[in-house]
């Protein structure tokens, strides 16, 4: 019995967590049970026939004893490769091989039937042809690549993309070319020189992709392919280029694509621009906090990680090379209404910019927001380390990095890292979330769990569940949600109506709507805001008096404390009328621990304006008491939604009775239907 690629996987899964559940292998694999069940018979009988330790299987448990000769037994076993493998080999082979090259050469090299390597051929030669390539056999060559030398590059690069997502890239590697582990490593350290140079970093991943292009690139001849006129991609390749890869000029014009398109860590920039970037995302902060009524803290930590994201998005605008949309699902699940709000607070980097901000930009600055909101307290020593490695890149790394943080408040984390840094940090940390496997001693050093690079709800959930068991000693799994209820069904069933679906789950999950029912969520803006938090007034003509009728009903309700009112006070005081959003509009707040115990929002509404220092008329005053950072957030984008509608906000303004104003609150107190 041989492993193949599903197999494979499964077993790496195995591997480092050494105790699984076929629910969560199901998750964090695109494999239904039946597959991974199916696989898990295969694993076991290659351990029996290689003497090694079994599986332990008992109902959905799996566990397996984890021995360095059982990675040595895996790194060297045969595979039965897939039928993607397989043409992913025969490109590979071709490229790199002058010999000639028959079906029968592919069938000794795949070990299969004369039919099935014929079809793999046939597979190979229609996606050659949508690149514009031709593959095909003639007597005197055998079965070669024809067409332009400059495409046939690029198609070897989109051939390495391919090969990167395979568990068993090195495995096919090894049969296309000998010895090149060495080779390899040579061109990575080529490739840091360069880096060194131009001070800056590729993200992990490309620079590895860079790397394989390079090891196979130099196996191409030009002369064997259509040469393409002497264009000027080859004439102008800039020196450093020239100097550092002098061994590979036919690679060249290919090369410094890569080089420019690539994903950077961090790349250097204009003084000044640097400057003005750093005031523009302090505004940009400055906005934040008045939009959300939250004060951040570490302003300046949180400063340089904008402006770290917006350097990258200045390239990516100017060079219209966009993010993944991967990201999108995530954040408007997630982070929904945190993302209306920071849209709302970039708009001194979109004067900057002098253009819009694509919304795929604006949600990567939401999740740069998000992660330092949910900072973790000072008791550090008490708590367990954790750290995050993924090799896709800095937002991607900081993404997980915020979803982890979420699920796992009980740990503290250390900012994300790179592969090749895990060694440096596996000894100061009890826990690595990884998206790529690991090796051996770092999993001696600390314990590795392997977990989806964007994981879905449900994933999040089976990963709460797992670590919760295994180092938390909690059981529980958090509550549902309408939204895991609905990917669960549309996993295995058609929905013919989701709209109606939802209404009516919605209705199970919730048969009347109570204070109570947000517990733990976000309230929309008229649970927060009833008949008796609304006041009416004619004329207050101290400021700081109004806030106190303003405040009183949730002194009354005891949602603050009277500090908490004197505190806003002082806080204008401080630091001016801060809280004067627009004319005739206020939203007094403080700080949760400045006197509230439960979340709440009041109203006083007065026909002639309180003057605030600086002149500024106020007419409308809400006041807000959050008891965190996040809570509130839903039921404030509705409220903002309302102050940006003129003819909404003169309604209320113009309002005689605690009715009229709630007629127009309820109209802003959907929720909003996905």
């Amino acid at each position: 019995m041989q492993l193949n690629e599903k197999s494979k996987r499964i077993l790496d899964v195995i591997l480092h967590e050494k105790q699984m559940t076929v629910e969560t292998l199901t998750l964090m694999l695109p494999y239904s049970r039946r597959t991974v069940e199916y696989e898990l018979e295969r694993i076991q009988e290659w351990l029996v026939a290689n003497n090694l330790s079994n599986l332990k299987i008992e109902g959905v448990h799996i566990a397996l004893d984890v021995t360095k000769e059982l990675f040595d037994h895996v790194d060297q076993a045969e595979w039965v490769w897939s039928e993607e493998e397989r043409e992913l080999l025969i490109v590979l082979y071709a490229l790199t091989n002058e010999e000639f090259l028959s079906a029968f050469h592919f069938q000794h090299l795949l070990d299969v039937s004369k039919f099935t390597v014929q079809e793999s051929l046939n597979a190979v030669k229609k996606s050659a042809a949508r690149f514009g390539i031709d593959f095909a056999y003639t007597r005197k060559h055998g079965y070669h690549f024809n067409g332009h030398f400059q495409t046939v590059t690029l198609y070897l690069y989109r051939t390495i993309e391919q090969l990167m997502d395979k568990s068993t890239k090195h495995q096919l590697l090894d049969l296309c070319l000998n010895e090149w582990q060495e080779q390899f490593d040579q061109i990575i350290d080529q490739i840091e020189q360069y880096e060194a140079l131009k001070q800056f970093q590729f993200v992990e991943e490309h620079r590895e992709k860079m790397a394989y292009f390079l090891l196979m690139g130099r196996h191409l001849d030009p002369d064997s392919f259509v040469r393409d006129e002497e264009n000027a991609l080859s004439e102008n390749v800039e020196r450093s280029v020239r100097e550092y890869f002098q061994d590979v000029p036919h690679l060249w014009a290919t090369l410094t694509m890569l080089i420019q398109s690539g994903p950077k860590v961090s790349e250097e920039m204009d003084e000044e621009i640097q400057q003005n970037l750093a005031q523009t995302m302090f505004e940009v902060i400055d906005r934040f906090e008045a939009f959300s009524c939250t004060r951040v803290i570490e302003r300046v930590a949180l400063c340089e990680k904008l402006v770290l994201h917006a350097k990258a998005t200045l390239q990516r605008v100017y060079t219209e090379i966009m993010p993944p949309e991967e990201l999108e699902r995530y954040v408007m699940n997630e982070h929904g209404v945190l993302n209306v709000l920071v849209d709302k607070s970039l708009e001194p980097f979109r004067l900057q910019l002098g253009t819009d901000i694509p919304p795929t930009e604006v949600m990567y600055f939401t999740l740069h927001f998000a992660a330092h909101l949910h900072q973790q307290g000072q008791n550090l020593d008490e708590k367990m380390k954790a750290i995050v490695v993924c090799p896709s890149g800095i937002s991607v790394s900081h993404m997980l990095d915020h979803i982890l943080k979420n699920q796992f408040p009980e740990f503290v984390f250390l900012p994300p890292i790179s592969q090749r840094d895990v060694q440096q940090f596996a000894p100061l940390v009890d826990l690595i979330f990884t998206t790529v496997p690991l090796p051996l001693t770092v999993q001696e050093q600390a314990h590795v769990t392997l977990v989806p690079t964007l994981p879905t709800r449900l994933e999040q959930l089976a990963l709460k569940r797992q670590i919760g068991k295994r180092f938390l000693n909690t059981h529980e799994l958090p509550s549902l949600q309408i939204e895991d209820v609905l990917e669960v069904i549309k996993h295995h069933a058609t929905i013919h109506n989701e709209k109606q679906l939802r209404r009516d789950l919605k209705t199970m999950f919730q048969n009347e709507q109570r204070m109570d029912d947000w517990k733990g969520g976000q309230p929309v803006l008229n649970q927060l805001i009833t008949k008796e938090e609304i006041r009416l007034g004619d004329r207050i003509p101290d400021w700081k008096e109004s806030i106190r009728v303003a405040a009183k009903p949730l002194v009354e309700n005891k949602s603050i404390d009277v500090s908490y009112i004197e505190t806003m006070i002082e806080n204008v005081e401080e630091h001016g009328p801060y809280i004067v959003l627009m004319p005739d509009v206020a939203i007094p707040h403080a700080r949760p621990e400045d006197g509230v115990h439960q979340l709440g929002m009041s109203i006083l509404k007065l026909d002639e304006p309180t003057m605030f220092p600086g002149d500024k008329p106020v007419r409308i005053f809400f006041v807000l008491a959050a008891i965190d950072q996040t809570t509130h957030l839903k039921a404030l984008a509705q409220l903002t939604e309302l102050l940006g509608n003129e003819t909404d906000l003169s309604t209320v303004l113009a309002a005689k009775s605690s009715d009229d104003i709630l007629e127009v609150i309820n109209q802003y107190s959907e929720e909003e239907e996905k």
